[in-house]
């Protein structure tokens, strides 16, 4: 093993695993905070996609645009009440 941590790959490989997981752990405690807090619901893009009536390739085009961002959580993204209103904005424009 101390063979391995001295290999810069295996340094490397380490640090990206760290820093998956420390994202990961931000994002799952950032949307605990937004389910406890009653006001902030979070929806899936599957919801967005229906509550707008478009495909969900619409949704991903939205956030790839930078129209909205969504909260990352694994490889689900949640979105806010507020970021949901910005799609309105978008809309109407």
């Amino acid at each position: 093993m101390a063979d391995l941590r001295s290999d810069y790959k295996f340094r490397v490989f380490e640090k990206m695993i760290r820093q998956f997981f420390t994202e990961s752990l931000e994002a799952v405690l950032l949307k605990q905070e937004y389910v406890r807090d009653g006001s902030k619901t979070l929806s899936t893009i599957g919801d967005i996609a229906k509550r707008f009536k478009v495909s969900k390739a619409t949704v991903h085009n939205w956030m790839a645009r930078g129209i909205i961002k969504g909260i990352k959580v694994g490889k689900n993204r949640y979105l806010t009440e507020d970021e949901i209103q910005s799609i309105f904005y978008f809309l109407k424009k």
